[in-house]
């Protein structure tokens, strides 16, 4: 509880800041403003650079043209103006005075020769589409990425949302990455170049949801290796990067509101999360009292009462109303002009509040009948299915820059994101002959802050460059008192009667579980390159080292509750007549003629690990002329991973102590002044994740399956060879086209434990495959219609094109366990298509965007023989948003998301003729989202 009220008062805390700042910011009127546009067509140019000479102030233009350097100590400046393809526009002598404003007007005039370059100095907006294009292309790996820029247009939400618009990305379960068809353990993920802490206890992979939109400055993916980059990946490194250094002082409000079919304005039942969870905290009151037994098997009888009594008796959802989704946004930033010394600070608090509803068809069935050409149904359910998702987020960032050649970096960014949910479950159970009314209560209480203090230094005359990070990260999870309770209902006269289990409990059927994760990371890094020649026309070497230090530490524990028959003789067989409610009293919770808690945990449901990596690189920079470039390194990791738990047989100690040495070599030809061609190779590992090495079982209510770890899994090895073309027509615009392949050596895969589980009930884990190969094409299109034709309209188009096709094949080998041999990596779909078409008018305010996105089928689970692998079907996906700018301080948008509402559906190929049929093969699951109508107002109050 404490706890809780600390970050209430960190939040009214920032609050205040934010009234300061705006304060602040009422009191500064010393700048130098103005519009930069193209002295023919008068098109407002986005991204130019503006700096103040001999100061370490700078800014870019804005997407209407326009930028504004605020805190300008009063004298006299020189300022220059430069953006790509056109001449640097210099001002002389512009006398700022104490109190004005000074405007200027800068048209710039084409200049041909200079199309091809790339570099400008001074900071560019990084968050622009020019930007992250020029990145993309400066980059030394085989690179994509999106900006902020391009997030505004598409209106995502999250950063889940974002990142699929990125070629070869795909995300799985509205959270998790899956890159060139590789799952999210294949992957790895960075905040600000920092590895970001899991909030998962299931899986590898950071939770992209966590992260709103808004927050976000670019994302790269990086997909070849290099020695720079930490080697456990094979999919890609995910660098998400937060807004840091303001270009402007400003105050901004956004707020939204948004209509959700299948749920706003309709009856809604959600479980009680306590009185904190409209912030997204627990507020303690669902947690397993501070007296309660740590062992219930060791508990006298008295000790059990007492202990079943302690615990709510909340077993009914609370009913009332979904109201329309909300969203706050606010952000403060501010520029602090110190003897020419810029000190900037941007803080941002994100809030926001939705509530869905799905109507959810579950089935399964048994193997199929060849000879009858039929499966016999194990179960058919209808799960209706409520869930509150609620998000806070808080980013606080600081930069100084001490002149253009220092710089440090102080980020903080802070999320918390809750979800309760509530499923009631109907339906005929066929293999158990019963008709279940089942009930589950699940809230979940997610949390990550991730720190980050940097400098960049140039020295030597900027021969040197040197950059450092040293970061913190800790997240956590909290899942309390997740409730399931079963009833069954008389087919001929509708009666419900509840299911207490006799002799020994089913948590999973009338039970209450318990976890929490707490996960603590410490990085270091420090990087410095070194050019032994300063004449760029000659052959340029230089050389880049640096070392990596990694410290993460992981404690997960549950509990395991059920509940039976105190005395199967003594037993009251009314109760069992009753309400949920009524079984829950206090005087039927006893030793005799009511019901009795008892613990069902298992010594492997708790588990302490850490992990300890330290590395080391050198790359070699070998550019000739201006046409070829070769960097080629070597990156050496040393980690120790270790895990303590136990099992039935005793204590599970896991000690993996691995040294491997990463070659890479990537190297890029210059075509022409706009055309490059890239290869690479090199060699990365994937190591196992805490959660496959626990020995650790939970069973997922929602699938019916059981997840258990493997502490036997060793680290995988992949070769990765990557192709890359990439022209640039003009700024902002791209034509690439990626051609990839690698080969696993035991990668880690899902298998099936055959003879575990009961009414369709299937246990999972992991083991190390034989080999596996995973190849495909990529294919990137950004394309401006300005300029093509004299149509207004025409010239205010653009388009955005990115399509992959993968195949891979995995040979499981040994661990196949009558599973097929071979198949595609789970999570891999053949295809992926997004494509958007955007329509931006400067002058009149109105910009209309249209996104459609599609993935291949891909397995969702894996099958066995008998069994074949349940498929996630394609869905077509299109969103419109509207966005009308009224006036220089406020813009409308309105959203229609998920247009064709597709529903997502789950198919088994029950006859094998390797064709999936929507009417005919064997549905798994099957639901529709719904369509989601918003409307946003932004609103700049400086």
């Amino acid at each position: 509880m404490q706890t809780n009220y600390m970050r209430l008062n960190v939040l009214f805390l920032v609050v205040g800041f934010l009234l300061i700042s705006a304060n602040v910011m009422s009191q500064q009127t010393n700048s130098i403003s103005g519009r930069v546009t193209d002295s023919i067509s008068g098109v407002p140019i986005v991204g130019a650079t503006i700096i103040l000479e001999g100061t370490s102030l700078s800014t870019s233009s804005e997407l209407d043209g326009s930028f504004r350097v605020n805190t300008v100590l009063p004298g006299r400046y020189k300022v220059t103006i430069s953006y790509i393809s056109y001449k640097s526009k210099v001002f002389e002598n512009i006398v700022v005075v104490k109190g004005e404003a000074k405007v200027i007007d800068a048209k710039m005039v084409h200049n041909q020769e200079l199309l091809s370059e790339v570099v400008v100095s001074g900071r560019r907006l990084s968050g622009t589409e020019l930007g992250i294009l020029s990145e993309m292309r400066k980059a030394t790996v085989i690179a994509n990425g999106i900006s902020s820029q391009t997030i505004q247009r598409t209106g995502d939400s999250d950063a889940a949302q974002v990142v699929k618009r990125i070629p070869g990305i795909t995300i799985v379960d509205n959270r998790f990455i899956n890159i060139r068809g590789l799952a999210e353990r294949y992957n790895s993920v960075q905040l600000n170049n920092v590895v970001a802490p899991s909030l998962e206890t299931d899986i590898r992979s950071f939770s992209f949801d966590l992260i709103p939109s808004s927050q976000i400055d670019r994302i790269l993916v990086y997909k070849s290796p290099s020695a720079e980059i930490p080697g456990d990946f094979a999919g890609g490194v995910v660098k998400i990067f937060v807004k840091a250094v303001p270009d402007k002082d400003q105050l901004l409000i956004e707020y939204g509101t948004s209509y959700r079919e299948n749920a706003t304005f309709k009856d809604f039942q959600l479980p009680d999360a306590g009185k904190a969870n409209w912030l997204g905290f627990n507020s303690g009151k669902n947690d397993l009292p501070i007296n309660f037994p740590e062992n219930l098997r060791k508990a006298t009888s008295s000790e059990r009462n007492a202990a079943g009594h302690s615990l709510h008796n909340s077993w009914v959802p609370n009913t009332g109303k979904a109201y329309l989704d909300q969203k706050l946004n606010l952000t403060s930033s501010k520029r602090f002009n110190i003897n020419n010394k810029l000190l900037s600070n941007i803080t941002s608090i994100n809030y926001s509040n939705s509530k869905t509803n799905y109507i959810i068809e579950r089935r399964d069935f048994n193997t199929f009948d060849e000879v009858g050409q039929s499966s016999s149904p194990i179960y058919h359910y209808f799960d209706n299915q409520y869930n509150l998702n609620v998000r806070l987020g808080i980013m606080h960032n600081w930069a100084f820059r001490i002149n253009q050649n220092h710089t440090l970096e102080f980020k903080n960014l802070y999320n918390q994101f809750s979800t309760s949910q509530y499923t009631n479950r109907l339906g005929e159970n066929y293999e158990a002959a019963y008709l279940p009314d089942s009930h589950s209560f699940n809230n979940l209480f997610r949390g990550i802050y991730s720190g980050q203090l940097s400098g960049s230094h140039k020295i030597n005359e900027q021969k040197t460059v040197a950059d450092w990070v040293v970061g913190y990260g800790r997240s956590n999870r909290d899942q309390p008192d997740y409730k399931r309770y079963r009833s069954d209902i008389d087919a001929s006269t509708g009666e419900r009667t509840l299911y207490v289990p006799t002799g020994a409990a089913a948590a999973e059927f009338l039970g209450r579980f318990y976890s929490k994760m707490d996960e603590k990371v410490v990085t270091g890094t420090f990087n410095i390159e070194h050019r032994l020649n300063n004449d760029e026309r000659l052959f340029n070497p230089s050389i880049k080292i640096g070392a990596y230090v990694e410290g993460k530490d992981r404690d997960f524990k549950s509990r395991n509750i059920g509940y039976v028959r105190a005395n199967s003789s003594l037993f009251n067989t009314d109760l069992l007549t009753k309400s949920i409610t009524q079984l829950f009293e206090w005087e039927n919770i006893n030793t005799t003629n009511g019901i009795r808690i008892d613990e069902q945990s298992n010594p492997n449901d708790n588990y302490s690990a850490s992990n300890r990596l330290i590395a080391g690189y050198a790359n070699f920079i070998l550019p000739y002329q201006d046409k070829l470039k070769l960097i080629a390194g070597v990156r050496i990791e040393n980690n120790i991973q270790k895990l303590e738990s136990a099992d039935d047989q005793g204590l599970v100690n896991v000690d993996n102590n691995i040294t491997k040495f990463l070659p890479s070599a990537n190297l890029t030809y210059n075509l022409n002044i706009k055309t490059l061609l890239r290869a690479a190779y090199g060699k990365t590992l994937n190591r196992p994740e805490f959660r496959e090495l626990a020995p650790f079982s939970f069973y997922d209510f929602d699938l019916n399956f059981t997840n258990k770890g493997n502490p036997d899994l060793r680290t995988a090895t992949i070769d990765n060879y990557d192709i890359k073309f990439e022209h640039y027509p003009s700024d902002g615009e791209i034509i690439s086209l990626s051609v990839f392949y690698k080969r696993f050596k035991n990668p880690i895969e899902t298998v099936f434990i055959p003879g575990a589980g009961s009414g369709g009930a299937k246990t999972f884990s992991f083991g190390n495959a034989e080999v596996a190969e995973n190849k495909g094409i990529e294919l990137e299109l950004k394309k401006s219609f300005r300029d093509l034709t004299g149509s207004r309209f025409l010239n205010n188009l653009s388009l955005m094109l990115n399509a992959s096709y993968i195949d891979s094949e995995v040979r499981l080998g040994d661990i196949a366990l009558r599973q097929s041999g071979d198949r595609p990596l789970q999570g891999q779909a053949p295809y992926i298509v997004n494509t958007g078409l955007f329509y931006k008018d400067a002058e009149t305010g109105w910009q209309v965007n249209a996104m459609y996105n599609v993935i291949g089928k891909r397995i969702a689970y894996i099958g066995y023989e008998g069994y074949p692998d349940i498929y996630e079907m394609p869905r077509n996906i299109m969103d419109l948003n509207i966005t009308k700018v009224i006036n220089q301080k406020l813009s409308v948008k309105a959203s229609f998301n998920d247009l064709f509402n597709q529903p997502y559906l789950l198919l088994q190929d029950g006859n094998l003729d390797g064709k999936f049929d929507r009417k005919t093969d064997q549905t798994i699951a099957h639901f529709q989202a719904g369509r989601l109508v918003g409307l946003s107002f932004t609103y700049q109050i400086f």
